[in-house]
């Protein structure tokens, strides 16, 4: 498959899905520090994969494996899915995730806790991915699923007119 071939957004979604992906591994994620008189200044960091940041990046990996399949593989996807929506939901939702695990580390008494460069480096990535499917779902014509307003079923089709 030639390159030139993916679209814009597909091709976006990806690169940004790959780059978040490897920005999880990377030990910045949150770093916590705390100078300690007469010894210095210590700091530690942890990647992604630690608790519910673990979800958000799952569901960041599930949107690019979309997008790929997608791109790659279109024929074995089942008529009907919204896949372009799913990838989106699946995005967003590993965006605030992994947003929010890293904006509520707390330290304790005299440590700083925060997001490191790779995590504000993989805010970065996950909201392009975010930013790119919506794209690709906006431009892909797929709807959304019919909804009743007010969560009642519509009223039964009246008789035929005569």
């Amino acid at each position: 498959m030639d390159i030139k071939t993916i679209g814009t957004f597909n091709l976006g979604a990806l690169v940004a899905g790959v780059v978040s992906l490897i920005l999880s591994f990377i030990s910045s994620y949150v770093v916590a520090s705390t100078d300690v008189p007469g010894a210095g200044n210590f700091s530690a960091g942890v990647n992604a994969w630690d608790s519910y940041a673990t979800l958000g990046i799952l569901l960041v990996i599930i949107a690019t494996v979309l997008v790929a399949v997608k791109v790659f593989a279109a024929q074995s996807l089942p008529a009907g899915v919204p896949v372009n929506l799913i990838a989106l939901a699946a995005a967003a939702l590993g965006t605030l995730l992994l947003i929010l695990r890293a904006l509520t580390y707390s330290g304790g008494f005299g440590v700083d806790v925060g997001p490191g460069w790779s995590g504000y480096l993989l805010f970065v990535s996950t909201i392009a991915l975010t930013v790119f499917t919506a794209l690709s779902f906006k431009s892909s014509g797929e709807q959304l699923p019919n909804r009743n307003t007010g969560g009642h079923n519509p009223p039964p089709a009246g008789p035929p007119a005569p």
